[in-house]
């Protein structure tokens, strides 16, 4: 394990170190990012180093307005064990440097329980963004990671009243929750003033119709059978609807192809990674959205766009209660009668509910709270 850093210089107490280690993590830490600028609080970022590849991790940054990361640390990747205990170790060393006020988390990676493991040992008191989440899925390994961070953490900000709701079920009291929103609104609600006239590279501007696509988690694109089906799904979709479909390849799932032999179906474009504002815009444009990812299906909803969601459970089921997108569960596509029905929900044409309105998530004041709720803890 290395760890890259910078002297840290500020004095005083308002000090707070941020861990992100994943790609949605640097997007959610762009909104309190900026709320933090003229609060009288400095921010320590950490690059855990959970995503090597810097199209995964660092590329967009500069469009967020997010500064480069204050260290960077540079886990084993041998596998995942290893590479908690180096993030873990990492973190520590940071925290022991900077001595700061309180550590921040964002969602449910490996790099979030990294840092929450590490505030812990260090007695360093750790707020949670986006506590209380729960798909029921305990084969996830972010559900561990959502379940563990929270009970570690002293201070919980949630994204609306199910997730509240959840903790408090936990016996987490009260007084440790602060119902804030969701950071990733706020991001997206700036982004949209951006997306009406920009569309991302290679974007299909003379198709009739647009399918945006992002699959990368393991029970979708680890097993061959199922990997060649959505495949499929993808080519028969392009062909009935003359359309074409959208599709920047996570680095897993390329692997992945390469490994089991399978090829891009024509009238699929692979754009290569995107840039934050690029995918918002991506989402902006299509016709309907089919995603295995937890971002992303939020994204498709703040975007105004319905999505098929490729898991058989999501912790956001406040999306499935509005009706703004759908679970298709990937087992499903084992059989060929799978691949036909997740071909017909892709056809359906769904209304999408607004997002300005709804009451949820914050309507784009979630990191604000955040900061208040910061302020209010640590007084």
């Amino acid at each position: 394990m290395k760890s890259d850093s910078s002297p840290f210089t500020v004095k005083g107490s308002r000090r707070v170190l941020t861990v992100v280690g994943a790609r949605p993590q640097f997007i959610k830490s762009a909104a309190l990012t900026r709320s933090l600028k003229g609060s009288g609080w400095k921010q320590w970022l950490v690059h855990a180093g959970q995503h090597v590849d810097d199209d995964m991790g660092l590329d967009f940054l500069s469009e967020l307005h997010v500064p480069m990361p204050d260290a960077r640390i540079r886990p084993s990747q041998s596998g995942r064990s290893q590479r908690l205990s180096d993030m873990m170790l990492g973190v520590a060393e940071q925290i022991e440097s900077v001595n700061p006020s309180a550590v921040v988390v964002y969602g449910d990676t490996d790099a979030t329980l990294a840092g929450a493991l590490a505030a812990h040992h260090a007695q360093v008191p750790l707020v949670h963004v986006e506590a209380g989440l729960r798909s029921g899925d305990r084969g996830m390994p972010e559900e561990h990671n959502r379940v563990l961070t929270d009970q570690l953490s002293d201070l919980l900000c949630t994204t609306g009243p199910e997730a509240t709701r959840q903790l408090l079920k936990e016996g987490v009291s009260k007084e440790r929750i602060s119902e804030v929103g969701d950071v990733m609104l706020d991001v997206a609600l700036a982004a949209k003033l951006l997306v009406h006239g920009r569309f991302p590279p290679l974007w299909p501007k003379e198709a009739s119709q647009v399918l945006a696509v992002t699959m990368h988690r393991p029970a979708t694109v680890d097993d061959p059978s199922k990997l060649k089906s959505a495949l499929d799904v993808l080519s028969s979709w392009a062909e009935r609807t003359g359309g074409q479909v959208y599709f920047p390849i996570h680095p897993r799932t390329k692997g992945n192809m390469e490994r089991f032999g399978l090829n891009l179906p024509a009238r699929v474009i692979d754009p290569g990674p995107l840039g934050y504002i690029d995918m918002q815009a991506a989402l902006f444009h299509s016709d309907r959205v089919l995603t295995d990812s937890g971002g992303v299906q939020k994204e498709a909803w703040f975007q105004g766009t319905s999505a098929v969601i490729l898991r058989s459970t999501t912790e956001w089921r406040e999306l499935i209660k509005l009706g703004a997108s759908e679970l298709f569960d990937p087992e499903k596509l084992k059989a060929s009668e799978g691949a036909s029905e997740l071909l017909e929900r892709l056809a359906f044409d769904r209304t999408v509910p607004n997002v300005v309105g709804s009451g949820l998530f914050g309507e784009g004041q979630a990191a604000p709270r955040v900061l208040s709720a910061l302020e209010t803890f640590l007084t």
